[in-house]
C-alpha cells in the first residue's frame, strides 16, 4: 500500500474521463474495493494523507493563502461530488511528481 499509488489513482482518473465517472459516485470504501480490482493499491490512510499534501500545496504554494476555512479553494468543493473536485481542482493544478 501507498500513497504513490493513491497519487497515480487520481492521475489516472484526470487522464481517464470514463474512469473518473466509474468512481466519482463511489463513497470510499467503494473506491478502495474497485480500486484494488484495477490495479491499484492504497489504503483509506495513504489516501488521506496525499489530499492534504495535496490541497496544502494548493492552498499556500499556489494561491499564496493560508490553510484555513477562507481558502478560495474550498468553494470549488461546494455541489461537487469529492473525487471530481480532487481530479478537477486539485490534481489538475499539482505540478509535482509526488506529494510533497
Amino acid at each position: 500500500m501507498s500513497e504513490s499509488e493513491f497519487l497515480r489513482f487520481l492521475k489516472t482518473a484526470r487522464s481517464d474521463p470514463g474512469l473518473l465517472a466509474r468512481y466519482s459516485s463511489m463513497d470510499l470504501p467503494r473506491v478502495l474495493f474497485h480500486a484494488r480490482n484495477d490495479g491499484f493499491a492504497f489504503t483509506e490512510a495513504d489516501a488521506s494523507r496525499v489530499i492534504g499534501r495535496l490541497e496544502a500545496e494548493v492552498v499556500i504554494d499556489k494561491d499564496k493563502e493560508p490553510f484555513d476555512g477562507g481558502s478560495t479553494l474550498w468553494r470549488h468543493m461546494w455541489g461537487t461530488r469529492y473525487l471530481d473536485y480532487l481530479v478537477e481542482h486539485v490534481v489538475a493544478r499539482y505540478d509535482g511528481e509526488g506529494p510533497s
